[in-house]
């Protein structure tokens, strides 16, 4: 066994070669090799690759990565893994996945590297993007994103409840304002999920458009920080000054509250623009799908993903399955399992399964306790049927929810501004009236 993996190894070091020098001239290359000679005689292994008019800085890592895939798929790995005549509408894998160590490797390949905070995690994504050439980095951009805009969501709610709580009976209808700016951002502005390959990323022209999106991000990002540590420190004081609102220890002014709802509306509004940013982002990979050479598997994601949320909600109430020992010796062992559950449509089994293998294997290509298992799924899946191809994606999630999640918003914080002004022009009159 060894053996024949080093002859493949030896194979695919010199086809790369053949296919960076035919990339870089722009030309269609046929490789063809003796990849495997076995006790019943020689066979004969033909690779055929596509290749596009790149340069040879686009075929880099990421590609060679791809590549490799190509390769082993074609020496190891099954044909034909969708039936495209399935009644239910969710395709049927057909065969087992490739040998279980390349699945596994490619599937941490797209793993991002694990950190405390998310922050932290997306401010180190940024400085890799700056450098990126290939797409390597940059398809970990939404997922790094999502797991950002879910921590910042937590901490935004809290800070707005907090607020609405210290505010009076004058400025109760604006704080309930604030609630309903606070619940639509929250409930109905979930990242969809995107997923892609490098080289898809490259070829589309996407590269460039998402490096200057991402510092985009990060502008918005640093400056709603600013204007949360300002809410956060006119809450404090307020608190040290007059007392927690709970406890009745003294009387809130008017001037001071009123000024808590201005830097709180900032950090609404901020984050609103943080979020259409986003919105802005995700447009652009809508309109790629549209494009010929790319393979939507969108809708087909999409119904994988409606019902695992199905079974999810079941799960909640009933007790846990039993994971067998033998899909638990290993990550390629617990992949392949998780694989044929999902092509039996045990989906309740397959959520528990990724639970189980958290637990054996944190921060690993299973993620941890708070990922969604459902994300998990979708990510190994789409990476199990796009193994050894390219020109791929997938955008899950109701993108068209977004345009309308932020328009409620752009009304919500129109309608906090004037209530603030008029507030705000009633407190002047009555300090110039002394009434």
């Amino acid at each position: 066994c060894w053996a024949q993996i080093e002859l493949c190894s030896a194979f695919l070091c010199g086809t790369v070669q053949c296919v960076r020098q035919a990339s870089a001239a722009g030309r269609e290359t046929q490789c063809c090799r003796a990849a495997e000679r076995g006790r019943e005689g020689e066979a004969l292994v033909k690779v055929r690759m596509r290749t596009k008019t790149v340069s040879s800085t686009v075929l880099g890592s990421a590609g060679i990565r791809y590549f490799y895939s190509v390769c082993f798929v074609r020496l190891f790995g099954p044909t034909g893994l969708q039936d495209e005549g399935d009644q239910d509408g969710f395709p049927e894998i057909q065969a087992s996945p490739p040998p279980s160590p390349f699945l596994s490797a490619i599937l941490a390949a797209f793993q991002p590297v694990a950190y405390d905070d998310e922050e932290d995690a997306w401010r180190c994504h940024v400085n890799q993007m700056l450098s990126d050439t290939d797409g390597s980095s940059a398809v970990y951009t939404f997922h790094v994103f999502s797991r950002l805009f879910k921590s910042m969501q937590r901490k935004f709610g809290f800070i707005t409840h907090s607020s609405v709580r210290f505010l009076g009976e004058r400025l109760q209808r604006m704080g309930n304002q604030f609630l309903s700016s606070l619940e639509v951002m929250t409930s109905h502005s979930q990242c969809p999920t995107v997923l892609l390959d490098a080289e898809t990323l490259v070829s589309c022209g996407l590269l460039e458009t998402l490096k200057f999106s991402v510092l985009e991000l990060q502008e918005h990002l640093d400056t709603y920080n600013g204007k949360r540590e300002a809410a956060e420190e006119w809450l404090e004081n307020c608190r040290k000054t007059f007392g927690d609102k709970d406890c009745n220890q003294g009387p809130n002014t008017q001037a001071q509250e009123l000024e808590l709802c201005r830097r709180l509306y900032k950090l609404h509004f901020q984050l609103l623009l943080l979020f259409q940013a986003y919105c802005k982002l995700i447009s652009h990979v809508d309109t790629i799908k549209r494009e010929a050479e790319v393979t939507n598997m969108s809708e087909e994601l999409a119904i994988l993903e409606s019902c695992l949320k199905q079974a999810e909600s079941g799960v909640d109430g009933q007790e846990d399955v039993g994971v067998s020992d033998a899909s638990q010796t290993s990550t390629e062992t617990a992949i392949q399992s998780l694989i044929e559950t999902l092509r039996a449509r045990d989906f309740s089994s397959a959520l528990t399964q990724v639970k189980t293998f958290r637990s054996l294997w944190p921060n690993d290509i299973f993620g941890n306790e708070s990922d969604n298992a459902v994300q998990t799924l979708l990510h190994i899946y789409f990476r199990h049927q796009t193994l050894g191809q390219t020109g791929c994606l997938a955008v899950v999630g109701p993108s068209r929810d977004l345009s309308q999640a932020s328009g409620r918003l752009m009304e919500l914080n129109l309608q906090i501004r004037e209530a603030l002004s008029q507030t705000q022009a009633c407190q002047t009159t009555v300090v110039s009236t002394g009434l």
